[in-house]
């Protein structure tokens, strides 16, 4: 590739807002970036689900009467009821949205929770 390409694109990158610019022209290629590109985004696996609270409310791990005991390592099939969420008006149910075991549980019964809060991690 020709340096003076090289040199003008450089150039003319400087007087934009672009972070990142790629130009490619008969099988020759160039691609720049400025200390203002994001780093690419770090790819990872996971085999945790996190179940989360549906709604802001007080956890209850089964309606009064039920027993509904849950430990760490138990394992769950998809749809099993993990607990609820008690609001002023109703109450939320809680499901296993896979089957797999429960790897970590942080639900506590009578605990304020917030809508979003992870309450179980299962391992598929």
């Amino acid at each position: 590739m020709d340096t003076k390409l090289i040199t003008e694109v450089t150039d003319w990158l400087k007087t934009t807002d672009l972070a990142e610019f790629c130009y490619e022209k008969d099988g020759d290629c160039i691609e720049v970036k400025t200390q203002e590109a994001l780093p690419e985004p770090a790819q990872f696996s996971c085999s945790l689900t996190a179940v989360t609270a549906p709604s802001v409310g007080i956890y209850r791990a089964a309606v009064k009467g039920k027993a509904l005991p849950l430990k760490e390592g138990q394992a769950v099939k998809e749809g099993d009821a993990l607990g609820l969420v008690e609001t002023v008006s109703q109450k939320h149910k809680i499901t296993a949205p896979v089957s797999g075991k429960l790897r970590i549980v942080t639900a506590q019964e009578g605990a304020p929770v917030e809508f979003g809060l992870p309450l179980f991690f299962i391992e598929k």
